[in-house]
């Protein structure tokens, strides 16, 4: 094991080591929210020395249940639906700018924020879309709901 991986500095990518037992571990949402320095600096890390360690995040969240990932989504969803066309937009941009703020506060590396922040964006501006053709359906199934609700996770595992 070099020097890096076993005193990692905060830039360093840690690989998974192929030859040990794989051990899963999920985060909810307030972890992801509050706790993200101690997961990623210090928690896997610690981990990676025996384990492979798979990663599963809830949506961030934050001790405010109303400026969670997950209720704002449920906002745009429900926004969609509602009499003034575009509401669902302000809740997608405010979800974006609590993710890109995440990454300013937490991540070291320029490059590696600069990467996220793109991702993220992307992310984001799909999930826009998909408001968008649901408001013009004037629709919003269980199933989008679903997928809506879901870009919460995908939001948090990006980074």
């Amino acid at each position: 094991m070099s020097d890096t991986a076993s005193n990692p500095s905060p830039t360093a990518m840690i690989q998974n080591p192929i030859d040990k037992p794989i051990l899963v571990l999920k985060f909810g949402g307030t972890s992801v929210g509050k706790f993200i320095q101690n997961i990623c600096g210090q928690i896997i890390p610690d981990l990676l020395k025996t384990h492979r360690v798979i990663v599963v995040c809830s949506a961030r969240s934050t001790d405010v249940k109303s400026k969670g990932t997950t209720t704002r989504l449920v906002k745009a969803a429900d926004a969609v639906l509602s009499e003034v066309a575009g509401n669902h937009e302000k809740e997608v941009q405010e979800i974006l700018e609590d993710h890109l703020e995440a990454i300013q506060e937490n991540m070291v590396s320029e490059q590696i924020k600069d990467g996220v922040s793109k991702s993220l964006t992307e992310v984001c501006r799909r999930l826009k879309v998909f408001l968008d053709a649901a408001e013009v359906i004037n629709e919003v199934s269980p199933k989008s709901k679903d997928i809506i609700v879901g870009t919460g996770e995908k939001l948090a595992c990006e980074y």
